[in-house]
C-alpha cells in the first residue's frame, strides 16, 4: 500500500529552552521513602537452577541396585501373606461346629423315620376299620341295594303317617297299638287328627336305644314348614312302625294349661330337667330339697320340681344332668301336686317315669 505524502511544511523553532522545575531537596543523609515496595525474585538464577544434584554419592552407598521384577514380587509375596493369615485367623477364632450338624441329622432322621411308623399303624388302623365295617354292613344287610330300599320303605311309611287323616288309616302305622289307642282317643277327643302333612326328609341318624330293633331319626318338613324328628322302628321281622307319642309329643294335658290350673293328682310329662337354685315356701330349705328348672316343648310356662335331697329321684336326674354336655335331658317325669301347696311353680317329682321320651318297651300297668 502507497504511503501518503505530506506537503513539506517550516516549522518555527524555539532557541530558548523552557526552564527546568525547581527540585526541592531533603539533604544528603536522607534516603528516599518508597511507597511501593521493591519486588524481589527469590529463585535461583537461571544457571544454579539447570545443576543436577550429584547422585555419585547416593549409589556409592549401595551395594545391590534392586530391578523392577523383585518388587513388585516383594509386593505381592507381603500382599499374600497377609491375606493368608486373614483366613488362618478367622478359622482359629470360630471353628466349624461339626456337634450341632451332627444333633440337626440325628433328630431330623428320627423325626422322618417317627412319621413313617405312624403312616403306617394309621393305615394299618384304618385298613381294620374299613374292614369291621364291611363285616357289619355285611351282617345287617346283604347288599347296598337293600340298604336302600329299606330306607324307601321306612321313607314311605313317614309320608303315609304324616299324611294320615283318621285313626283308622294311622292305628296300622304306629307302635304298641294296644296301649297307644287310648291314649290317641284321648289326644283327638272327637275330632279327626289333622294331618301333619309332608313336604320332604331332610336327615336320617340311627337312634342308639337299647333294643333288638333298629331305630332311625327322620328330620321331616311338615306341612307347614315345621321341621320335626320322627322316630321309625325297624323290627328284625322286617316289619316298619312310626312312634306317634313322639311324633306328636303326647302330654296328658296341656302344659301351660297344667301349670296355671294346677290340678291335684300325679301325671307323666315329656319335660326338659336342668339343675336349678330356685327354693320357695315349703321347699325353701335347700338343705332337704333338690330344684330342677321343668319346660316343655312349644310352650311358655316354667315350672320347678323338687325331689328329696337323699332320695333317688335326686341322684338319678342328677347324674343323667352331669352326663349330658348341654346340662339338660329330656325325659318322663310323674309330677304330682298334693293338696294345700302354697308354691305357685313348685310341684314334686315323684317318680322318673322313663330316662327318654320314647318307650322302648311298652311301660308296666302298674308303674
Amino acid at each position: 500500500m502507497a504511503r501518503e505524502r505530506k506537503p513539506i511544511e517550516l516549522r518555527t523553532v524555539d532557541n530558548h529552552p523552557a526552564e527546568k522545575p525547581q527540585v526541592v531537596r531533603l539533604g544528603e543523609e536522607a534516603q528516599p521513602v518508597r511507597l511501593i515496595p521493591e519486588n524481589r525474585d527469590s529463585r535461583l538464577a537461571p544457571a544454579a537452577r539447570l545443576e543436577m544434584p550429584n547422585t555419585e554419592d547416593l549409589d556409592s552407598r549401595r551395594t545391590h541396585e534392586p530391578g523392577l521384577d523383585a518388587l513388585i514380587e516383594t509386593e505381592v509375596a507381603s500382599l499374600l501373606a497377609a491375606e493368608a493369615n486373614w483366613d488362618k485367623s478367622a478359622a482359629e477364632r470360630s471353628p466349624l461346629p461339626w456337634g450341632w450338624f451332627a444333633l440337626v441329622g440325628l433328630l431330623l432322621a428320627g423325626a422322618v423315620g417317627w412319621s413313617v411308623s405312624h403312616i403306617r399303624r394309621a393305615d394299618k388302623q384304618v385298613g381294620e376299620e374299613h374292614q369291621q365295617a364291611a363285616v357289619m354292613a355285611n351282617a345287617s344287610v346283604a347288599s347296598e341295594r337293600e340298604l336302600e330300599q329299606m330306607f324307601e320303605r321306612m321313607e314311605e311309611m313317614v309320608k303315609t303317617f304324616c299324611e294320615a287323616t283318621s285313626l283308622k288309616t294311622m292305628l296300622p302305622l304306629v307302635r304298641h297299638p294296644a296301649r297307644v289307642r287310648p291314649l290317641m282317643d284321648q289326644f283327638y277327643g272327637q275330632r279327626p287328627p289333622q294331618p301333619l302333612g309332608f313336604r320332604q326328609v331332610l336327615d336320617v341318624q340311627g337312634a342308639a336305644l337299647e333294643s333288638t330293633s333298629d331305630f332311625w331319626a327322620f328330620a321331616v318338613v311338615l306341612g307347614d314348614g315345621r321341621t320335626k324328628n320322627i322316630l321309625v322302628e325297624h323290627e328284625v321281622s322286617g316289619k316298619i312302625l312310626v312312634d306317634w307319642e313322639t311324633a306328636v309329643t303326647y302330654q296328658p294335658m296341656n302344659w301351660d294349661n297344667y301349670a296355671l290350673q294346677r290340678p291335684q293328682g300325679t301325671m307323666d310329662f315329656r319335660v326338659f330337667v336342668e339343675e336349678d337354685h330356685f327354693f320357695s315356701h315349703e321347699f325353701a330349705n335347700s338343705n332337704r330339697w333338690v330344684s330342677f328348672r321343668l319346660t316343655a316343648p312349644d310352650s311358655e310356662e316354667t315350672l320347678f320340681g323338687y325331689a328329696a335331697k337323699d332320695g333317688p329321684v335326686a341322684a338319678a336326674l342328677l347324674a343323667m344332668i352331669q352326663g349330658n354336655d348341654t346340662r339338660q335331658v329330656a325325659v318322663i317325669l310323674r309330677l304330682a301336686l298334693p293338696p294345700g301347696m302354697q308354691s305357685r311353680r313348685g310341684v314334686i317329682i315323684d317318680k322318673v317315669a322313663n330316662a327318654r321320651w320314647i318307650y322302648v318297651n311298652p311301660p308296666d300297668s302298674d308303674s
